[in-house]
């Protein structure tokens, strides 16, 4: 089970490269915060000293912001976040493709899994980002899907998908 949301102040935000930290109420750590993170809370405006309800897991890594729940506050002079980050990122990798496949395993306590792609190439990671954008917690084994797909610097990642009706 999840730990209950936290209020967290915005440390500092690169909207360019697409991240930044928070800094958990009551505690002295810096939270990693993706881009994602608020994209996927509906956030499109953030500044300085932003105050923030969300999930941080803490992990072998360090701490990182794994959903953000609601923007309490959007700060000092609140400036638009933009996707281009991360559209830029498609850009510099290379193209979306689509593919179809098979999913592998899908881990939902560590919150991603894996698709063996058609194509006989290595695995394609799946996020939980993608299972939220359509309401699920979770995928079985076995189960068809295409997918939207972009290369990353460790391999191939999902960025959408839908299910194939076999």
């Amino acid at each position: 089970m999840p730990d209950s949301p936290v209020i967290a102040k915005l440390k500092w935000f690169n909207i360019p490269k697409g991240f930044g930290f928070v800094v958990p109420e009551d505690e002295n750590i810096d939270a990693f915060l993706h881009i994602t993170a608020l994209q996927q809370a509906g956030v499109t405006r953030l500044g300085e000293g932003a105050c923030l309800l969300c999930h941080i897991e803490r992990g072998h890594k360090g701490a990182q912001v794994t959903e953000v729940v609601e923007l309490l506050d959007a700060g000092i002079e609140p400036g638009p976040i933009r996707a281009e980050s991360s559209d830029r990122r498609n850009r510099r990798d290379g193209a979306l493709s689509k593919l179809t496949g098979t999913v592998k395993l899908y881990d939902a306590e560590k919150r991603f899994g894996f698709v063996v792609a058609d194509d006989g190439q290595k695995d394609v990671f799946l996020h939980r980002r993608c299972l939220k954008h359509h309401g699920l917690q979770t995928l079985k084994p076995g189960v068809r899907i295409i997918m939207n797909v972009r290369p990353t610097p460790e391999g191939r990642e999902v960025v959408d998908f839908a299910f194939l009706d076999e």
